[in-house]
């Protein structure tokens, strides 16, 4: 039983520490190529990717307009319907 507990004092003490030691210096690099290859990725828009956000914007705003519009007539409709009752 003695061993067991001075084998477990032993990996704690000295182990875990050399554990996360090695692991810092292998993933380090590797987490570095990752954030340059995000950084690199970022970057300004295309002019032709604009020109088509832009297009799209104004395309959403025309169909929330005309759901507006259908909106508005379905309730003149089932106002009118619930004046006939």
């Amino acid at each position: 039983m003695d061993t067991f507990v001075e084998f477990l004092l032993a990996l704690i003490v000295v182990g875990i520490p050399c554990g996360a030691l090695t692991v810092r210096f292998v993933m380090r690099p590797a987490l570095k190529e990752i954030v340059q290859a995000i950084n690199s990725a970022k970057g300004p828009l295309p002019q032709d990717i604009e020109r088509r956000l832009a297009e799209l914007e104004e395309d959403q705003q025309h169909m929330t307009a005309r759901l507006d519009q259908f909106l508005d007539a379905e309730r003149f409709r089932a106002q009118l319907e619930t004046g006939r009752s």
